[in-house]
């Protein structure tokens, strides 16, 4: 299942939808997704992560969880949004012992990368004034 984002802005006319996830939808996103979930996994055992991330890998590689599913995030900079795969790793995921999100830079202008959430007003891409309004928030199969 998936998730679609509208968002609206009032003040500039900008109006733009989102679709983030869908891994039992589709072959091609599971196949990404898992691709992505090794990769992750495989960075780490070898320390592109820090040597803390790395000493967890290796010693409590069958207690982590890893996440790579897309989302919806948004440049702090450009105020440019982008859908991405996410890098998440999860220990204890039900107790939260450890969870980490790895940084995305903007495709746009190699910015951080903020995860948006369902707050319902943000910056506007286009007039980059706090106006842009989720409109629409949905499920799709």
């Amino acid at each position: 299942m998936g998730t679609s984002y509208k968002y609206k802005c009032d003040e500039c006319g900008y109006e733009e939808e989102f679709f983030t996830g869908g891994r039992p939808m589709t072959k091609d996103y599971h196949k990404r997704t898992e691709e992505a979930e090794e990769e992750l996994r495989s960075a780490a055992l070898y320390g592109k992560y820090g040597e803390s991330i790395r000493q967890l890998m290796k010693n409590e590689r069958e207690k982590i969880y890893i996440n790579c599913d897309t989302e919806l995030y948004q440049c702090m900079e450009c105020r440019q949004f982008s859908v991405q795969i996410a890098k998440e790793m999860y220990m204890n995921r039900q107790d939260f012992t450890m969870s980490v999100e790895f940084r995305h830079e903007c495709p746009s202008c190699h910015s951080a990368l903020l995860r948006k959430t369902r707050g319902s007003i943000t910056f506007c891409p286009k007039c980059k004034m706090f106006t842009a309004q989720l409109v629409s928030l949905g499920k799709f199969d």
